[in-house]
């Protein structure tokens, strides 16, 4: 009947199918705009993805100087097993020969071996101490200060066994940091100046003036503590004041030096290099045979510069003296006896040191197997001493074409990734057109990559290389760039390296000019993000306008909702006196 739209059914389905005629007109042709401009956006972001990264690898070419790709060396050696080299960027070309005749050792020293379970001399709870004298690897030295703390809880009845000591030094030596501390003064110091403070070879001024040595001393501290590294204190004892300073990194020295004035010879504080012992030795201790304890002593780096040049104890009857290695500067050698006890000593002399080998036929020493200084840019390595029967090993440095070659293969990988995606989001195939198609933007992009792959270089003459083809790198409209010729590359690469290195680095080579021009296209300024942000201020408008229409097409469709409503009920109200009306005419 008629009146079937006035149910509540009929006019659901009548206000849903006003919103959906609505919505077809006013809203779906807004929302496919929309989808269309997300879908450009999406690929204006791709594009610029793929620009910043052809960018990266042009910014990589078009370095210069020590930071050029096409400085790249190479090392080889003939034996590998005996000697490794390497070549960092700018490293000198050549050919060298090497023969090690002795490898660079830690100096080693070894104490007698002692039966773990017996009990040293030492009977008395305290601190004692030791002094270990170094060398600093540049002629002079370093000197460790350590302190042992024994316990009433380290001995038994009195006593404590030598396993038990052992472990107490070397935990001494681990833990020990670099301290200078001064001696303790009083009154007034009537003078001014400045010294150094030296941190592992950062020096600091510290400068001070006349007044109490409590002042002074202040002043003192508070301009160390402002240094990284390094911590000051002041100790008060009964009104006199010490200063005490100790280094944090236990790899580095401190060195206070070049006093101005006399406040360090009042103070009694030398101009020696302390250090932690753990940052210059390693202490160990080991069972050659079981029940028994033998302590080893090692400088941690290699060579005669390094070597242990002193270990004393600093009073009689001290720990150094129970492992018989209380030695001072006698360097006696280790014995090991088979019968009895081993003769404490050192394990090499110190001529056996430092690494020994000749280099072109002259003789060469260093503290370390590990050489850097000998050739600018080279590090040999020295792995083992030679035989009799081995030929002296060839190491060979050179342009690393293998790494100049990869940087430019990367270079082709992300433009032709650029120009592909160009091609395929801007041209029209089967009548089905790209994301990109008429885009004019992308248009003079293409041209540019198309322009700058084949093009000579201007202001570069016809005889030197000026184009990618002279690299054996050539250009297809369709496929972007290839290397058709690998040797070709390669061949530029060792034998014409200056000319390939201006073609792509110059301030008007290659990689230079195409980067600078790809510069409008991306960043912030850029064409690509304007076209982007432009989109995106579409999209907010269009997004505003779907929520205002779809408010609107709600709001009428409730109205029409509640016009049906009033007509239902009074429907229901005619048809009720319809009924009335009815009966009573019977």
């Amino acid at each position: 009947m008629a009146y079937d739209l006035l149910t509540t059914s009929g006019i659901n389905s009548f206000v849903s199918s006003y919103i959906q005629t609505e919505s077809a007109k006013r809203i779906t042709p807004l929302k496919t705009r929309q989808t269309k401009y997300n879908n450009l956006s999406t690929a204006y972001t791709s594009l610029l993805s793929s620009i910043d990264k052809l960018k990266g690898s042009l910014a990589t070419l078009k370095l210069r100087d020590s930071s050029s790709i096409f400085r790249a060396k190479k090392a080889e050696s003939s034996n590998t097993n005996l000697i490794s080299a390497t070549a960092g960027s700018g490293a000198d070309e050549g050919t060298f020969t090497i023969r090690t005749n002795q490898l660079a050792k830690n100096d080693t020293l070894l104490s007698i071996d002692r039966t773990s379970t017996d009990f040293s001399s030492i009977t008395s709870p305290g601190t004692y101490s030791f002094t270990i004298k170094t060398g600093d690897g540049f002629g002079s030295f370093y000197l460790s200060n350590v302190s042992v703390t024994l316990e009433v809880s380290d001995f038994t009845n009195g006593n404590i066994s030598y396993s038990a000591l052992a472990n107490k030094i070397k935990s001494a030596i681990k833990d020990d940091k670099a301290v200078i501390t001064s001696n303790t003064v009083s009154g007034y110091f009537a003078s001014s100046g400045s010294f150094k403070i030296n941190l592992g070879g950062t020096e600091t001024e510290i400068t001070y003036s006349e007044g109490n040595y409590e002042d002074v001393i202040d002043s003192i501290v508070t301009q160390i503590n402002n240094i990284s590294g390094v911590t000051a204190e002041k100790i008060v004892d009964n009104g006199n004041v010490q200063l005490k300073i100790t280094a944090v990194n236990s790899s580095k020295y401190i060195q206070l030096k070049d006093d101005t004035g006399t406040l360090l010879t009042q103070l009694g504080v030398s101009s020696n290099k302390e250090i932690a012992a753990s940052g210059v030795i390693s202490a160990s201790s080991f069972s050659p045979v079981v029940g028994s304890t033998q302590f080893s002593i090692s400088s941690k780096n290699t060579g005669y510069n390094f070597r242990i040049m002193e270990i004393s104890d600093d009073a009689p009857n001290g720990l150094l003296n129970e492992f018989g290695i209380n030695l001072g500067t006698n360097r006696q050698a280790f014995v090991q006896n088979e019968n009895g006890e081993d003769t404490a000593g050192f394990v090499h002399a110190e001529s056996d040191l430092s690494a020994k080998f000749l280099f072109n036929g002259i003789e060469i020493q260093r503290d370390s197997n590990t050489v850097s200084d000998l050739v600018n840019g080279v590090t040999f390595t020295l792995k083992s001493v030679f035989t009799t029967n081995d030929p002296d090993v060839l190491i060979s440095v050179g342009t690393d074409v293998a790494s100049i070659k990869s940087k430019i293969e990367s270079f082709v990988n992300s433009f032709n990734e650029l120009y592909s995606y160009l091609r395929k989001n801007s041209s029209s195939v089967s009548g089905k057109r790209g994301i990109l198609f008429g885009d004019t933007t992308t248009s003079s992009l293409t041209s540019l990559l198309s322009s700058s792959a084949y093009q000579p270089l201007p202001g570069f003459s016809s005889d030197v290389i000026n184009t990618l083809s002279k690299l054996g790198i050539t250009f297809d409209v369709n496929n972007g760039l290839s290397i058709s010729d690998s040797s070709q590359l390669e061949s530029a690469i060792l034998s014409r390296t200056s000319e390939v290195e201006l073609f792509f680095n110059d301030t008007n080579g290659f990689a230079e000019t195409l980067y600078s021009k790809l510069n409008s296209y991306s960043g912030a300024n850029g064409y690509i993000q304007q076209a982007i942000s432009r989109l995106d201020t579409n999209l907010s408008q269009l997004n505003d306008s779907i929520t205002r229409i779809q408010t609107q097409i709600n709001k009428n469709a409730e109205n029409l909702r509640k016009q049906y409503q009033k007509l239902q009920s009074q429907l229901a109200e005619l048809l009720s006196s319809q009924s009335l009306f009815t009966n009573y005419l019977g």
